[in-house]
């Protein structure tokens, strides 16, 4: 293993979709980072796809955090703050809430700690502070919130060369005692547009993301070990 940079910050998203929270430490199962995308809604109005933010994009108004560790059965309780100041636990006025935001039927789903979150094309997405800062630089931007491509673990490169982690796809990443399996590129759609915090919209992110990088941002990684990971671990790559 050749080490190649630190963990410099943790996104879990309770709820798909929506604004996720940030963490000092996570531990890691067998599906990636504990209580990710545990919570998810349906789209009723499109045969039930998953209801996303690239088709609505006020989810991300949505901030949502979620409590201490649950039991074997089941997730902890998320808390949800909408941005017009309401606060909801996972209920029926939460559900209606989000439909009448979403302008559409929606239906509530929720998985377990053994089935894990079924609905993303893979356990991690891994991104780095060199690809942040190479998109901005080419979209003419100060900074890149990395919220907007909703990674889960953000690695502070020790040489500044963006989109080093092509060079990582069908190795294995070692951070703490957690081992990953990078597997592919995430593809990108018009969601990394959005500010997070304000909710605006900038094209050029995404045509960015097309030119320079084949529309892709980021790398999906599969859960070979589970343990726990911290703010400031080091990142080791296989050789």
């Amino acid at each position: 293993m050749k080490r190649v940079g630190s963990l410099q910050s943790i996104f879990r998203h309770p709820v798909k979709a929506m604004r996720g929270e940030q963490l000092i430490a996570s531990q890691v199962d067998s599906f990636g980072l504990y209580g990710d995308r545990s919570y998810y809604f349906l789209d009723e109005s499109r045969n039930g796809k998953y209801l996303s933010a690239d088709v609505v994009p006020a989810l991300l108004g949505y901030e949502v955090t979620m409590s201490e560790e649950g039991n074997a059965s089941d997730y902890p309780e998320v808390h949800v703050l909408a941005r017009d100041g309401s606060a909801f636990t996972w209920g029926e006025d939460l559900f209606s809430h989000v439909a009448q935001t979403a302008k559409r039927p929606v239906l509530p789903m929720k998985s377990t700690p053994q089935e894990g979150g079924k609905n993303w094309e893979d356990h991690i997405l891994l991104v780095t502070d060199a690809s942040l800062r190479e998109i901005a630089r080419l979209a003419e931007v100060e900074e890149l919130d990395p919220r907007r491509f909703r990674g889960n673990l953000v690695i502070v490169l020790d040489d500044d060369e963006p989109f080093a982690e092509d060079k990582w796809l069908g190795k294995q990443i070692q951070v703490n005692d957690v081992l990953l399996q990078v597997n592919k590129h995430c593809e990108r759609c018009m969601y990394v547009n959005i500010d997070p915090d304000t909710l605006q919209m900038n094209k050029a992110i995404l045509k960015t993301c097309a030119k320079r990088h084949d529309n892709h941002f980021g790398v999906y990684a599969s859960v070979i070990r589970t343990g726990s990971v911290t703010v400031g671990d080091e990142v080791f790559v296989s050789e």
